[in-house]
């Protein structure tokens, strides 16, 4: 059994959405420990968690730390987790969390990932937390609590929560587990959601703290792990500063920040001074704190030169980014335009999936369409928009194929339900808000018919805005079929594949909503198909604030890629491994993608 501690100190409004999200949970073997406040709490709903224990303890009289402890003590399952208000689990978390306790009995402490969003429920960050098997994050118990489970007997070993400690209780916790040796392990997985005000800090930064008093707190608490060194008391003397800042209204400068960390070193140091280089040390901990505001929120900071900046975005990788640079205009080689489809062209299958998308549904469809392919099925799947969309499909009708504008179950399903209407030999779908460069159509048909042997083909990426200015490119090196298990670089509004591929694997997988396009291809991979990446730019991807891939990536796109990753590897790998198996790839990159730069290959 997993029990979960609530206590209903906080905003009532966010105490109810995780009382709400408990109540329409179906886990079983869950028990729901609610204390404080309780028969106000409970007045204010109906109902409560299905399949699942819960047990009230109204004592309104404890402060928050107190009544955690009450709730903890009163706890029987093996397991044990905490939630503040506004805080949830998702769906799978329990599962997840009881298949890692069962394959790791010796763990006292399981740990994952949590997604921030404001009191409305909208995306504010997200908080990965790091793999304690690396040397530098041994040094740190940088966790979230909702995202945190304890084993019960290692609690009471070791004893609850300190109430000397009542803003950092949780970390002090962390922190004496991890001095009596307590073993942790990462499960790499999104655990929970956790809501908070706008102002708010995200649970790895220390720097917003309500008072003096808890940043002292804070600051003893660390000390039990770790010395007094340059690093932390540039950290207190920084965070110090802020604290001032805000109390004030005045902006804190570095002086301050020196200041207060010579405080520090006085009321818990050793006695004896620093040494010129410790000083030297303390002082670039304070700049840097200065300069990148990783503490000193209010400092005031001239920014960087525009030429160190266009250098430093010139050196980095591209591949996985959204944003490379500002707006330019899109220019594509006018021998693009030129290419030309075989003699006996084959049919080629489209379907653009769009639900009110009527702002840029015309130059994605223009896009294909003025192709002037000569053997094009083009299916438009609306599904029932109530914007201009089916105007404007109505306009273009006599040119497609065919189009439907209907209540469907999503965008999965609207590209089988399109597709299952074509009879082409090659098969695509293009999103209702990315476009095909000039020529790309002929261009694919010409490789098909030159290379039978080949199933899937995708190109390089252009990255536009809104408005269909260029913001970016991907080039990409030579397909990578161990890579493509651990990442999705291939872009899906350049991909094509054969008719033979699709009735292979049976089409998309509609369970799913975001990563329908990487489990298409993991499975294409699965059943033997030969893919090639092509040396050209074939679409354009665009990228705004409102579209699903930047919208939908934390509440699904995250939670759908690791169910991917879990199925392909048989465990979903830790951020760690993800970035040790793509290294090579993302050099392969880096370096074809200078030499475009300095025009040293032509695409």
């Amino acid at each position: 059994m997993i029990s979960i501690v609530i206590a209903t100190h906080g905003d009532p409004r966010l105490l109810d959405l995780t009382l709400e999200a408990a109540a329409q949970a179906t886990a079983t073997d869950v028990e729901y420990v609610l204390v404080g406040d309780v028969e106000t709490a409970l007045a204010r709903r109906a109902g409560q968690p299905q399949g699942s224990r819960l047990v009230t303890v109204h004592r309104p009289d404890l402060g928050r730390v107190a009544a955690l402890n009450e709730g903890l003590a009163r706890t029987t399952g093996e397991l044990v987790s905490v939630l503040a208000a506004g805080d949830q689990h998702f769906e799978e978390t329990l599962r997840v969390i009881r298949e890692a306790a069962d394959h790791h009995p010796g763990v006292d402490c399981f740990y994952g990932d949590t997604m921030i969003v404001d009191p409305s429920g909208r995306l504010a960050s997200e908080f990965n937390t790091p793999d304690r098997n690396q040397r530098r994050s041994r040094k740190h118990c940088r966790f979230c609590a909702a995202s945190t489970f304890i084993r019960r007997a290692a609690g009471e070993r070791l004893g609850w929560l300190d109430p000397r400690y009542p803003f950092w209780a949780e970390y002090d916790f962390w922190v004496r587990l991890d001095q009596a040796g307590g073993r942790f392990r990462q499960v790499p997985r999104l655990l929970a959601c956790r809501r908070q005000a706008a102002e708010q800090s995200a649970p790895s930064d220390f720097s917003t703290v309500p008072s003096r008093a808890s940043l002292d707190e804070l600051l003893r608490v660390r000390l039990q792990s770790r010395r007094l060194s340059p690093s932390l008391l540039a950290w207190y003397g920084g965070a110090r500063a802020a604290l001032t800042a805000r109390e004030t209204g005045r902006t804190a400068g570095i002086d301050r920040a020196w200041a207060f960390a010579a405080e520090a070193r006085r009321r818990w140091g050793d006695g004896r001074p620093l040494g010129p280089r410790k000083q030297f040390v303390l002082a670039a901990k304070l700049l840097k704190h200065t300069v990148l505001g990783k503490a000193l929120k209010e400092f005031t900071v001239p920014p960087p030169e525009p030429l160190a900046t266009r250098k430093f975005q010139l050196l980095r990788r591209k591949v996985f980014r959204l944003m490379h640079h500002d707006p330019r205009p899109l220019r594509v080689p006018a021998w693009y335009a030129r290419a030309v489809p075989p003699a006996e062209p084959p049919v080629i299958s489209i379907v653009t999936p769009s639900f009110n998308q009527g702002h840029v549904l015309e130059a994605t469809l223009r896009s294909v369409l003025d192709q002037g392919y000569p053997a094009l099925q083009y299916v438009v799947q609306d599904g029932g928009s109530t914007d201009a969309s089916v105007a404007i499909l109505e306009r273009y009708s006599a040119r497609l194929f065919a189009w439907e504008s209907a209540r469907d179950g999503g965008q999965s399903a609207a590209i089988n339900r399109g597709l299952r209407r074509t009879t082409g030999d090659i098969m695509a779908y293009l999103n209702s808000d990315d476009i095909l460069l000039p020529g790309s159509l002929a261009y694919v048909a010409d490789f098909f018919a030159r290379h039978p042997d080949v199933d899937v083909v995708y190109g390089h990426r252009v990255l536009i805005d809104d408005t269909g200015a260029e913001v970016g490119r991907w080039v990409l090196p030579p397909h990578d079929d161990r890579v493509i298990a651990f990442a999705d670089f291939i872009p899906q509004e350049t991909m094509f594949w054969r008719r033979r591929a699709w009735e292979a694997v049976g089409g998309i997988d509609e369970s799913f909503r975001f990563a329908m396009d990487w489990d298409l291809i993991l499975r294409f991979r699965d059943a033997g198909m030969s893919f090639r990446r092509l040396p050209r730019f074939l679409g354009a991807f665009r990228v705004w604030p409102d579209q699903k891939s930047v919208s939908w990536w934390l509440p699904v796109g995250r939670r759908e890629t690791e169910r991917l990753t879990a199925r392909t590897l048989g465990a979903a790998p830790t951020r760690e491994r993800i970035r040790r198996e793509t290294t090579r790839y993302v050099r392969r990159h880096w370096v074809l993608d200078k030499l475009y730069l300095a025009g040293l290959v032509r695409y």
